[in-house]
């Protein structure tokens, strides 16, 4: 197993590689601007701790084809801060955005990047409804969310709820994948 050390080593030299053959900057095939197409689409997100912007999305990628989900993130951000993913783009190999598959509303990412609590030492999630049902689990600071044929889309937009420790301990609700291991992160100037 690697460790963070050289994890963080090996996305510093993907990202310089990429970098240097597709160069940061977040524009579309003809020069436009695609962080303005994002916010067309209603897609930016600003979260804290750090303070910043950030783009849930889907992409159209050079050299990868149609990627659902992204993470877009300014270059600025710290490797040691950046979500787990599972590879790494660069803004300059963006050539179209669209709206992801499976990213929750605004309101639910801002209540999932403002959940507290632990238990069992993690962080506890927070419980969403799904046509009614209040037994769905996100993860803190989540974007995406998939269960069995559920997406981000399906959740209501009622208020989350902190679940209960008993039913969380009993195994009584289902948890959401965040996506974090089909997670394409893109590092971008915008």
């Amino acid at each position: 197993m690697k460790s963070r050390a050289e994890t963080l080593d090996k996305a510093r030299e993907t990202i310089a590689d990429l970098q240097s053959k597709y160069g940061l900057a977040l524009r579309g095939p003809n020069g436009e601007s695609l962080y303005d197409d994002a916010v067309a689409l209603k897609l930016p997100r600003t979260v804290l701790l750090p303070p910043k912007t950030v783009i849930p999305c889907a992409a159209e990628l050079k050299g990868m084809g149609k990627v659902d989900p992204c993470l877009i993130v300014q270059s600025s951000l710290p490797l040691e801060l950046l979500p787990p993913h599972k590879t790494i783009a660069v803004g300059g190999q963006v050539s179209a955005i669209k709206r992801s598959f499976f990213a929750m509303s605004s309101y639910l990412t801002d209540e999932a990047w403002r959940a507290q609590g632990y238990w069992n030492g993690q962080p506890l999630p927070m419980l969403v409804s799904i046509r009614g049902a209040y037994k769905y689990l996100v993860r803190q600071k989540s974007y995406f969310f998939k269960l069995d044929n559920f997406v981000g889309a399906d959740i209501d937009q009622l208020s989350p709820m902190q679940p209960d420790e008993r039913d969380l301990k009993l195994g009584r609700y289902k948890w959401g994948n965040d996506l974090s291991d089909e997670l394409t992160l893109i590092v971008a100037e915008f």
